[in-house]
C-alpha cells in the first residue's frame, strides 16, 4: 500500500507490483497530482478560489432548500393527526379516566380539615398527589392517548386549586407528634431544601401564585416525570420505524432526542445536492480545463485542454455531449441485464445475489469510463473481445442453447453497443486493478460537495495511468476518435 502511495514520478514506466499496491497507487494518483500542482503559488490561489466559491454556492443553495422546504414546519402531531379508531378512543377513554382518578385524589387532600375542623392542606400528600397526577398526564402525552394542551390544562386547573388552599404542616415520617429531628435528619433537610437545578424549571401554567415550596415540588415531580419519560424512549439519537410506501420525514428533535428520520429522505436530500453541484460545474468548467491543465504541465503529461481564458458560462454544447454521454453510459449498463438473468437463473434470480452481479457490472462501467477521462484510452489498441464477451463464448459452449436465434440477437445487438467503447475497455483490461482504485476515489469524490475539488485531477490521473501502457501508441501517433468523453 505505501509503494503504491509513493509519488507517481518516482515509479514512472510501471505500475507497483501486486493488485493491492496498484488500486492504491491508482486511488491516491489524483491527491498526488494535486499536490505536485499546487505547489505553483499563482495555480494554488486559483484553485482555492474556485473550489471555495463553488463550495460557497453549493452550501447556500442547500440551506436555501432546507429553509424553503422546512420552514415553518408543523409539529408531528399536526402533521400526522391522530386516527381515531375503535382501539385509539378505549385507550384515550382509559387515559382519562386515570388521570381523573389522579385529580380526584387532590381534590380529596385540598378538602380535608383539621381536628380543629378548619380546613388544613397536607403539603407532602399534596405534592406526591400533584406529581402523581403530572406523571400520569406526561405518559399520557408521549402515548398519545391525550392532546399535550389537555394535559397542561388538566394539571393547570389542579394546581391552581391548590394555590388558594392554606398550606398545613408536614406530618413527620415515624415518632411522636412534634418529637425533635435528629442532626442528620435535620441536615438532610437543609440539602434537600438547597435550591437545585431542577428548581429552576419555568412553572406550570396555573401554578404562579402557589406557594414557593408546593412550587418546587412540582417542578420537582415534572422533571423527575419527564426524564422517566426520555430514558423510557432510549438513545438521544433514534431512527423512527417507518410506515410502508414512500416517506419523506426530515430530521427532528423532539424531547431531546434527534429522530434521523426517512432514508428517502437524505436520498433526496443528496440528490438535490448533486443536481446543484452539477448545475455549478456546469457554469464554471472552464475553471477546472485551466486547473486540468496546469496539472498536466506540472506533472510531465502532454495537455488534452487547449489554452483558454475561464469564464463563468452556460456551455450548451458541452450540456448536449454530457446528455448524450449519461445515455450512452446507461444503454451499455442496461445492455448487460440479459446476461445477468441467464447468470442468475440457477438461484432462481435471487434478490441479493442479482442485486450484488448489478452493482459489480456497473462498478465496472464507471471504471471504463473513468479511463475514458483521457482522449489517450479512445486510442489504445483492441487486441480481444471484451472480457463479457468471452465469457458469453465460454458458457455458448457448454449451453448450446445460447447460441440460438433469440440468444444470438441479443449477442449482436450488444456488441454492436458496445464497439464504440473497445479502446477504454481494453485499455481498462490491461490495468484494471490501478484504474479500480481511480474509479473508486472518483466515485466518493463525486459526493457534493468534493467533486469541486477533485474533478480537474481525474484525467490527468487517467491519462498518467494510460502512459504506464506498454501497448499505448506514442502521444500524437494516432487522432483519437470524436468521443465526446470530456469532463
Amino acid at each position: 500500500m505505501r509503494g503504491g502511495a509513493e509519488h507517481f514520478q518516482s515509479v514512472r514506466g510501471q505500475l507497483p507490483v501486486g493488485r493491492i499496491r496498484q488500486f492504491f497507487y491508482g486511488a491516491s494518483l489524483p491527491f498526488h497530482i494535486a499536490r505536485t500542482t499546487l505547489k505553483d503559488p499563482p495555480t494554488r490561489e486559483r484553485y482555492l478560489r474556485v473550489t471555495a466559491l463553488q463550495t460557497a454556492f453549493l452550501l447556500a443553495l442547500a440551506a436555501g432548500w432546507v429553509v424553503v422546504t422546512h420552514d415553518d414546519t408543523p409539529t408531528r402531531e399536526e402533521r400526522s393527526p391522530r386516527v381515531s379508531t375503535p382501539e385509539s378512543r378505549a385507550r384515550s377513554r382509559e387515559a382519562e379516566a386515570r388521570i381523573e382518578q389522579r385529580t380526584r385524589e387532590v381534590e380529596a387532600l385540598l378538602k380535608a380539615r383539621g381536628a380543629d375542623g378548619e380546613e388544613k392542606v397536607d403539603k407532602a400528600a399534596v405534592a406526591a398527589a400533584v406529581g402523581a397526577l403530572i406523571a400520569e398526564a406526561v405518559n399520557a402525552e408521549n402515548a398519545g392517548e391525550v392532546t399535550p394542551e389537555e394535559a397542561v390544562s388538566t394539571v393547570g386547573d389542579v394546581a391552581s386549586e391548590a394555590g388558594d388552599k392554606p398550606l398545613g404542616a408536614v406530618p413527620p415520617a415515624s415518632g411522636e407528634a412534634g418529637a425533635p429531628e435528629s442532626v442528620s435528619e435535620t441536615q438532610e433537610d437543609e440539602d434537600a431544601a438547597e435550591p437545585t437545578k431542577e428548581d429552576a424549571l419555568e412553572p406550570l401554567p396555573g401554578t404562579e401564585n402557589l406557594p414557593q415550596p408546593l412550587r418546587e415540588e412540582i417542578a420537582a415531580a415534572l422533571q423527575e416525570a419527564t426524564r422517566d419519560a426520555e430514558e423510557a424512549k432510549g438513545s438521544r439519537i433514534q431512527r423512527e420505524l417507518q410506515q410502508k410506501g414512500f416517506n419523506i420525514d426530515a430530521p427532528e428533535v423532539r424531547h431531546g432526542i434527534l429522530f434521523l428520520g426517512s432514508w428517502e429522505f437524505w436520498v433526496a436530500f443528496f440528490g438535490s445536492l448533486s443536481v446543484a453541484q452539477w448545475v455549478i460545474v456546469a457554469l464554471s468548467r472552464d475553471f477546472h480545463t485551466v486547473i486540468s491543465r496546469e496539472a498536466s504541465l506540472a506533472t510531465g503529461v502532454t495537455p488534452e485542454d487547449p489554452e483558454i481564458h475561464p469564464r463563468v458560462r452556460l456551455n450548451f454544447p458541452w450540456m448536449r455531449a454530457k446528455v448524450r454521454r449519461r445515455w450512452r453510459a446507461f444503454v451499455l449498463f442496461a445492455a448487460g441485464f440479459p446476461a445477468l438473468a441467464v447468470l442468475t437463473t440457477p438461484v432462481l434470480w435471487n434478490k441479493p445475489v442479482f442485486t450484488t452481479l448489478s452493482t459489480a457490472w456497473g462498478f465496472w462501467w464507471l471504471i471504463v469510463f473513468t479511463a475514458a477521462k483521457s482522449d489517450r484510452a479512445w486510442v489504445a489498441p483492441v487486441t480481444n473481445p471484451p472480457w463479457f464477451f468471452r465469457r458469453w463464448e465460454q458458457l455458448a459452449h457448454a449451453l448450446p442453447v445460447l447460441r440460438w436465434g433469440p440468444f444470438n440477437r441479443y449477442l449482436w445487438m450488444w456488441a454492436r453497443r458496445t464497439e464504440g467503447v473497445g479502446s477504454p475497455i481494453a485499455a481498462v483490461e490491461r490495468q484494471p486493478w490501478a484504474f479500480a482504485g481511480l474509479a473508486a476515489t472518483r466515485f466518493v469524490g463525486s459526493l457534493p460537495p468534493f467533486r469541486c475539488f477533485t474533478r480537474p485531477f481525474i484525467p490527468v490521473a487517467s491519462a498518467h495511468l494510460l502512459s504506464l501502457d506498454p501497448k499505448q501508441p506514442p502521444v500524437g501517433a494516432v487522432t483519437p476518435p470524436p468521443h465526446s468523453a470530456g469532463d
